[in-house]
């Protein structure tokens, strides 16, 4: 009986844990590798793009990215899609990644988009025979370290959305992975440091971690945490605050002006934006179009049209 109750135990105990490791992880991203029509004949086995698609899964979802517990519904979820536009002898790859995530509001059924990025600055060397690694202070490969970022980057915007400047641990790793790259990668255009418009991976980062930036996220924490958790309860309050953390993002514009983290803002929040004020008063509606044609003139008609 001992010995039966004992196996018994020992089988709770292997539950457990399974349960527990099957769900400490951060992200729950869907992968997808596709290829343009004009690379499709290229000479090789189907499984070849699988395979890629599959080690790029297994490194963003199963890869432990912190230190905290993540029950199933925690997770970051995101899309992650990958679309090889060049495919040259030796296994040299060039392609475009979009990479969407979103953010449970709190007493909803809505997620809030966090990021929506296009980066069209992807290359590297892909051997199949070879895994994926997490990647910070030591380089394997681009790939590898491309994905690293990411997954850095989304959890430190998701953290700076719960906490005032709470993910920054994440983007210092973020920053160790830009630092420790060799000097055949850190010259590649998605890394680089100058020239440009300052859109890819290297300003993203830049711009995260510039001091010039700390109350546009001292505002992005608010603007989800004291206005978008509370938008079921406090409809015409939160609208408010909202309000408020759009003009201090205004105002960090003004001093760090054409930063691509505002660009990625604005492409993910456009929508949310424009939903929340158009049950805003005359005053407010009029002064979101200030602040938002101030921070993406390039919506501004879509601004205006909405919120008139």
């Amino acid at each position: 009986k001992l010995k039966w109750m004992y196996k018994l135990l020992l089988g709770l105990v292997f539950v457990l844990l399974s349960i527990t490791l099957g769900t400490s992880q951060e992200l729950n991203f869907r992968v997808s590798v596709q290829t343009l029509s004009s690379i499709n004949s290229v000479n090789l086995d189907p499984s070849y793009f699988k395979g890629m698609e599959k080690k790029m899964s297994e490194l963003l979802n199963t890869t432990k990215w912190t230190n905290d517990e993540y029950l199933e519904h925690e997770k970051i979820r995101g899309s992650f899609v990958m679309t090889i536009t060049e495919l040259s002898q030796g296994s040299a790859i060039k392609a475009e990644i979009i990479l969407q995530t979103e953010r449970p509001v709190f007493n909803s059924t809505y997620s809030s988009p966090m990021i929506n990025l296009i980066d069209k600055n992807v290359s590297f060397i892909y051997n199949e025979l070879l895994p994926l690694n997490k990647t910070a202070n030591t380089f394997y490969d681009n790939l590898s370290a491309i994905l690293s970022y990411y997954a850095y980057v989304s959890l430190g915007m998701d953290y700076d959305s719960f906490s005032v400047n709470g993910g920054e641990p994440f983007l210092l790793k973020a920053q160790e992975i830009v630092t420790s790259l060799p000097s055949n990668v850190v010259n590649d255009e998605g890394w680089r440091n100058d020239g440009g418009g300052r859109r890819n991976r290297y300003w993203l980062l830049e711009n995260l971690l510039s001091p010039r930036m700390r109350q546009f996220r001292q505002a992005f924490y608010e603007y989800h945490r004291l206005s978008l958790d509370n938008m079921y309860s406090e409809q015409d309050k939160s609208r408010f605050v909202m309000l408020s953390a759009l003009t201090s993002m205004g105002q960090a514009n003004l001093e760090y002006s054409g930063t691509y983290l505002v660009q990625v803002f604005g492409d993910a929040k456009k929508d949310e934006i424009i939903e929340i004020f158009k049950n805003g008063d005359p005053g407010q509606k009029s002064k979101i179009k200030t602040i938002m044609t101030g921070l993406d003139p390039t919506k501004a008609s879509k601004y205006n049209e909405a919120l008139n």
